[in-house]
C-alpha cells in the first residue's frame, strides 16, 4: 500500500487494540440507536458484540425490542435482565440509554458534511472544529 492510499480502521480493530492496551478495564462502546441497527453490516460485528458492552443512545420513540432483532440469537445471554433497558449477551451487555434522546444522528451529520452543508449547532463547537479541520467524512 502506498502512502496515498488511506488505511481503513474498522471498529473491531480499534476495540481489540483498546482491549489489548487496557486488559483490566471495562470497555463501553457508545453509539446511536440508528447505527446499532446497522451493526450486522460492520466488519466482524459478532466478535465486536463479545469485546465490549454497548451503550445505545436512544431516539424518540425507539424501543429496545428493535435492538434484539439485529443480535444473533446465539449471542443472547441465557438469563433475561431485570432492567427493561438492558439486554444480557453471553459476553457483554447492551444498555439502552433513555435519559438522553436526540433527533440528531451521526448519519445525518456525515450526509450534511458530504453535501458541504454546515453542522453548526448539531455537535459541540470543538467537535465541529476537529471534523472540519481534519476534513473528516469528505
Amino acid at each position: 500500500m502506498d502512502s496515498a492510499t488511506p488505511h481503513i480502521f474498522y471498529t473491531i480493530d480499534t476495540v481489540r487494540r483498546f482491549r489489548r492496551d487496557h486488559p483490566d478495564d471495562h470497555l463501553f462502546f457508545i453509539v446511536g440507536a440508528d447505527q446499532f441497527l446497522e451493526i450486522p453490516t460492520w466488519k466482524n460485528y459478532e466478535g465486536l458484540l463479545d469485546c465490549c458492552d454497548f451503550i445505545i443512545a436512544s431516539r424518540p420513540g425507539f424501543r429496545l425490542d428493535a435492538l434484539r432483532l439485529v443480535i444473533p440469537p446465539e449471542k443472547l445471554g441465557r438469563t433475561k435482565s431485570d432492567d427493561p433497558n438492558k439486554i444480557n449477551l453471553r459476553k457483554s451487555v447492551v444498555h439502552l440509554l433513555t435519559t438522553v434522546s436526540s433527533q440528531i444522528s451521526s448519519t445525518e451529520i456525515r450526509q450534511r458534511l458530504d453535501r458541504r452543508q454546515s453542522i453548526h449547532g448539531l455537535v459541540p463547537a470543538p467537535v465541529e472544529e476537529y471534523i472540519v479541520g481534519q476534513a473528516l467524512y469528505r
